[in-house]
């Protein structure tokens, strides 16, 4: 885990946002590498981190459909600090749910210091404890993929319900989402796995939507 105050970095161009990254090196706020939307380990630093804060890059010209989803999505497990063109709608980024909204061209000492400001406010709040309940597999259980693994951690920390449409987001590039059926692929053999050990996905499906509720105690199976 970095000792910057942020410890994630989420860009939707990384060719922009390792740029923005060399300018704020010697402020020491931010890490020295960016990854892409849809970076599994990303994600899984976020995911097993107990105060995690991410920040969400989104330099001029990259992809701005579904901003407010992607930072919805991303503040279902962590502080989510947006990094903006200046003509952004900040108000619908942070009604999303991110902590702050800046404008890219914010003056590097500037930016350094609200980044370092948001991180002191995040310290003193309680941090957010993920307990597993006793009835789910252990953390180590095998998983073949990474995206796989960030499902897992997903369903058994955040103990929030997951639209097939956030994960397909989640797990997507900055171009475009996931295809459900690759979602479904990737549920369908995490399920097997876990009931493995006595657990289940919980799974609603209604009007061409489908919610993941977490895991769950398996029923027994009848003969």
């Amino acid at each position: 885990m970095t000792s910057c105050p942020v410890d994630i970095v989420l860009s939707l161009c990384r060719e922009e946002t390792s740029r923005l990254l060399r300018t704020m090196r010697s402020h020491h706020v931010m890490p020295a590498y960016a990854h892409p939307w849809g970076s599994a380990w990303a994600y899984l630093t976020l995911l097993r981190s107990p105060r995690p804060m991410v920040l969400l890059d989104v330099p001029d010209g990259a992809a701005m459909d579904e901003l407010e989803q992607r930072v919805h999505v991303l503040s279902k497990f962590s502080s989510v600090v947006v990094l903006t063109p200046r003509h952004t709608d900040v108000v619908a980024v942070l009604r999303a749910g991110a902590i702050n909204a800046l404008p890219r061209d914010t003056s590097p000492r500037e930016l350094a210091s609200r980044i370092a400001a948001e991180r002191r406010w995040l310290g003193f709040s309680a941090p957010r404890l993920r307990p597993r309940s006793p009835a789910l597999p252990d953390p180590e259980i095998t998983c073949h993929q990474l995206s796989q693994r960030v499902l897992f951690e997903v369903l058994s920390t955040t103990r929030r319900e997951w639209c097939c449409h956030e994960l397909c987001l989640l797990l997507g590039t900055p171009l475009e989402p996931m295809s459900r059926r690759a979602l479904q692929g990737r549920m369908a053999r995490l399920d097997e796995r876990v009931r493995r050990r006595g657990v289940s996905i919980g799974i609603v499906s209604q009007w061409g939507r489908t919610v993941y509720t977490g895991l769950h105690e398996a029923a027994p199976r009848t003969l």
